[in-house]
């Protein structure tokens, strides 16, 4: 819990960042669907896809803002591989990877909804006993503008650390569709 508080910080202060650019920008947008309600929203100038290459590890953070409040209506998606990302290769959550010797997941989800309540969905099911944290991602086109793709994750309330893990109450996003800003890639 205490990473997640460290790596929120780090993805604004990203995100003020790239918020400079005045020029005009495709429409960007995401979409999917919570426990079955839609939520459609466009990517404001802060939104944006990061891909990071270092020392054979390849982490992609998916930053998806809109309006004025970050902590509002957000998901950040982070991938991680051995291999390039590649268009059309399905990443899936529970196919884990090392990350500094330590087991991890392919990919984490964190989403905010619409009051800021925090919902999160990385845990290893191998790892830990009863999780049922799951999620897929697949980047359908990867063009100069931008990349589209598709997503779904099971995710959970960050703040129910006391429940049997097999307990929580599951929130299910579905239907998930993207098309943001390559923003930057670091070799």
């Amino acid at each position: 819990m205490k990473v997640f508080s460290k790596i929120i910080p780090i993805i604004l202060l990203l995100a003020v960042l790239t918020g400079c650019d005045k020029d005009e920008r495709p429409d960007y947008y995401y979409r999917f669907k919570i426990n079955g309600v839609q939520k459609e929203f466009r990517a404001n100038r802060d939104a944006n896809i990061v891909f990071i290459e270092t020392g054979g590890l390849n982490t992609t953070t998916f930053t998806m803002v809109t309006g004025n409040d970050p902590n509002k209506n957000s998901l950040t998606i982070q991938l991680r591989t051995v291999e390039d990302v590649t268009q059309g290769v399905t990443y899936i959550m529970q196919e884990p990877v090392f990350v500094s010797g330590v087991l991890s997941p392919a990919l984490t989800f964190l989403y905010l909804d619409e009051n800021g309540k925090i919902f999160l969905g990385g845990r290893l099911q191998s790892e830990n006993p009863g999780a049922r944290d799951n999620g897929s991602l697949i980047f359908t086109d990867i063009t100069t503008e931008g990349s589209y793709g598709r997503f779904e994750a099971v995710v959970f309330d960050a703040e129910d650390e006391t429940s049997e893990l097999s307990a929580r109450q599951a929130f299910t996003i579905t239907d998930g569709e993207f098309f943001l800003p390559n923003f930057v890639s670091l070799r």
